[in-house]
Formats: structure tokens, sequence, C-alpha cells
């Protein structure tokens, strides 16, 4: 069957991204311009979909970065309480400081490791619960259900990076500058916690190194305490690209597919889904995927996700993700690269980030997509993503990310993989 994606696709699409833009605004977790959003999106699957389902949960928006302001305040206090034992307050004053400065830091590094590399909720009790949703959409096959196909955005838009939107390539360097310190220092409090063990003097050897260490993490550290403000002024970024583009691509599925019966395959059942709170830490994705895991696993699902879909000439299909090290579902990346070559589209695999040096590089610090959620719980499922490295650094996470930003030609390209992805079934 051919896949003609027409003018009137397109411009669905971009007027999808405008409406809600313009009604609702930035939308990060939990607010309720991100609630509003997911009530629009709700709509307008329900002209499309046999059936619609507004799933409420609930989550801790604001751990999963604000995990960063306190994991500062606790390598600070080990490097004061480094520079206090000369003090000698009390017998066995040094020992206990020597402990203090490791527990402090080994706590920041568990902090950080679970929040970031595992996007785990390890201290989000401690930050206040609120409440969001995922939209999904259920278009039902022809005949008797044997497997689901996902096709997944989501609706929420990032609080703003102010490092990135001040910074700019700044942003990477005080990242890896804050973190190679920590790294360091949370080594050395090791080494003085075992010196301290055999009675060796050890204040006098890393006081030095103490000292280097705290000059050059003061600037980043004071950089990433306010990586991004505090309540309503973090909430700026417009999120076209990200991700309300993907959110587009998974309407205009739902409305080709209204208007094409016969692409609707015989024994699959199509969902169509915008997460909430992916800028949280995949909330919604990983409460979706785990809520519904039986049946995913029963159905054989495969999730095709999309996230930051701006440049038609940088169409990629994401297999890896170094943050939370998580390997996508080789099948469901074959499928989409054949779907891609069927309909004329180039299209490469490479881990989130890219496959040069420094795309590399900043994939380490990038974070995750939905497909995550799937892939970690054993759903197959990869993410389809579309960005200008170059161009994401003047929009990624920031005021600047509206709809001008995504070129002609980019939505219309995704939106044919993924209609071609269906016809393989």
């Amino acid at each position: 069957m051919e896949i003609n994606i027409t003018q009137e696709d397109s411009k669905y699409m971009r007027g999808f991204i405008q409406t809600i833009i313009e009604k609702c605004g930035p939308r990060m977790p939990c607010s309720p311009q991100e609630a509003q959003g997911a009530e629009i999106i709700k709509e307008e699957l329900g002209k499309v979909c046999d059936d619609v389902i507004l799933e409420p949960f609930s989550c801790n928006p604001r751990a999963f970065l604000g995990y960063i302001k306190v994991d500062i305040v606790l390598v600070l206090l080990s490097f004061v309480s480094f520079f206090l034992i000369p003090l000698n307050l009390f017998n066995y004053w040094g020992y206990v400081m020597a402990f203090l400065i490791f527990s402090l830091n080994l706590i920041s590094f568990l902090i950080l490791w679970n929040e970031f590399f595992n996007y785990r909720e390890f201290i989000d009790p401690l930050f206040k619960s609120k409440n969001s949703q995922n939209v999904i959409g259920k278009i039902y096959p022809k005949e008797e259900t044997k497997k689901i196909l996902v096709f997944s955005g989501h609706h929420d838009s990032a609080l703003q990076f102010n490092l990135l939107t001040h910074l700019k390539i700044g942003y990477p360097i005080i990242i890896f500058l804050g973190l190679v310190v920590m790294m360091i220092w949370l080594v050395s409090s090791l080494l003085i916690v075992l010196l301290t063990l055999v009675n060796l003097f050890f204040y006098n050897n890393f006081f030095l190194l103490a000292l280097i260490l705290f000059i050059l993490g003061v600037p980043a550290f004071i950089g990433l305490f306010f990586f991004v403000s505090f309540g309503e002024k973090a909430n700026k970024v417009p999120g076209a690209v990200d991700n309300l583009s993907a959110v587009a691509i998974v309407l205009a599925i739902g409305k080709y597919l209204k208007e094409n019966k016969d692409y609707i395959p015989s024994h699959t059942e199509i969902r169509l889904i915008s997460f909430g709170c992916e800028e949280a830490g995949l909330r919604g994705a990983y409460r979706y995927a785990k809520n519904h895991f039986d049946e995913l696993n029963e159905f054989n699902a495969e999730c095709v996700n999309m996230d930051g879909i701006q440049s038609k000439n940088n169409v990629s299909i994401i297999d890896f993700e170094p943050s939370t090290r998580t390997k996508h579902s080789e099948i469901v990346v074959e499928k989409i690269t054949q779907a891609a070559n069927s309909s004329g589209i180039k299209v490469k695999s490479s881990a989130l980030g890219g496959s040069n040096i420094l795309e590399k590089v900043i994939g380490q610090i990038t974070g995750g997509t939905d497909a995550t959620a799937f892939s970690k719980a054993g759903i197959k499922a990869a993410s389809i993503t579309a960005m200008d490295l170059k161009k994401m650094l003047k929009l990624y996470h920031q005021p600047t990310d509206t709809l001008d930003k995504i070129e002609s030609e980019s939505l219309e390209s995704v939106l044919k993989i993924c209609i071609a992805y269906i016809l393989s079934e």
C-alpha cells in the first residue's frame, strides 16, 4: 500500500503543536498546564480511536532534578567537614570527621546513581507528591487481538535548564567538572577513612588536593545548584520539539488510520499514548509499563517511542541509552529500519546522543526516553529521534523550543515510518 502524507496531515500536526502552546503554554510535570494539555490530547484521540482512557497517577516531580541541590549540599558539607578537622574539638574528633566526610560523599553518590543513572525513585518521598496523567487511545483490530503495538510520546515539557539557557556549550563543561570533582573527592574520602583506621595522619597529605578540588568545584556546584529554578519560575519551556512533535505524530497516526481503515492490521491492536511526567524521570511511562505489564507481555507488545523530532536530515533510531545503560530491542530497531527503507527515508541506528566522540560524551548526561521504561521491564521497545545536535544546544529545555524550530518534512518523515511499521504487521 502506498503511504501518502498529505499537506493536510502536515497542517494538522503543526496546528496541534501551536494550539497546545497557545492554550496551555509551558507544561512542566504535574502542572495544571500539563493536565490541560492531556485533556486536549484525549479529545483529539477520541475523534480517531475506538476507546480513549486518561489514567491518573501520582509522583514526586521535583525529586528528579531536585536531587541535584541535595547532592551539592552534601558534597559541600563534606568539604567543610574536612577543613574543620584541625579544630580537634574532642577526643576522636579526626575519626568522627573522617567517617562523616566519606558518609556524606557516599550518600550523594548513591542519590546520583539511583535518581539519574537508574531513574529510580530513591529520595522521591522527600519531595511533595502531585498528580499527573497518561492518555491512551486504542484502535482495535479487525479480528481477534494477538499483538499490541504502541506508538508514544510525552506531553509535559521540561523545566528550564538555566545552564543551557545562559551558557550553551558551558552546560556540559559545568556538569562534567562537577561530576569529576565529586568522584575524585569520593575516592579521596574513602582513602581518608582507610588511613584513619590504621592510625595514619592524613590531613596534611590531602589538604592541597581538597583545596584544589574545592576551588574547582565551587563554580560548578553553584551552577548546578541553580540548574533549574524553584517553583513556577522553572516553567518556561513551550516544548514544541521536546516533545509535542512526537505527540503530534502519535495523533496523526490515529487520523491516518481513521481515513485509511484498510491499513489497520487484522490481529494487532494499535495503542496511541501520550505520557505525562517524562521530564520528571519517565514517571508516566514507568507507571504505564508496570500497571500494564501482564497484558503487554501476553500480547507480545512492541513500543515505538518518539522524542525530539526536529531535523529531517537527522532521523535516527536510538538503540542504546548510555545514561541508564539501556539496550533497546534489536527486533524493533530492525523493523523501524526496514520501515524507513521502504519509505525512502534515510535513518541510522546509534546510542542516544549520537555516534561521534562529542555526541557520545554528551549522550552520557542526556538522560533517557520513555522507551527505557518498556525495555527495562522486558517489553520490546526503541525510540526514534531527529535532532540536529548543533541546533539542539539552542533550544533543548529552553524557552526557545518553539514551533518554528521544527524543520519542514521532519514530522512527515517520522509519521511515514510509523505507518510503514504498521503495514509490516
